[in-house]
């Protein structure tokens, strides 16, 4: 008895992980905000509008992106099937 081929079983299955450019896009902006921080504190103590400061607007910014890349890679994995799925599909 044989078995109708199917080219997704012969593969084996990654578990879900965040990428490489999760961390180096996510790890870049925080470490551009620290090392802006440390070195230019005048700069980001200056104040855009009202209360509001160029580090609190980068810091939103640094979260936007970290939420962003996040929900990417978390669409990223709902759209793989399962191993187990691809299993009773073939059957």
């Amino acid at each position: 008895m044989t078995h109708p081929h199917d080219p997704r079983l012969h593969h084996r299955p990654r578990p879900h992980r965040p990428g490489v450019s999760f961390a180096l896009v996510n790890g870049s902006a925080f470490a551009v905000h620290v090392l802006l921080a440390c070195s230019a504190a005048e700069l980001m103590a200056t104040r855009v509008r009202g209360e509001a400061t160029v580090g609190m607007l980068a810091l939103l910014v640094q979260g936007s992106l970290l939420v962003w890349t996040a929900a990417r890679y978390d669409r990223r994995a709902d759209a793989r099937p399962a191993p187990q799925e691809i299993w009773e599909e073939s059957r």
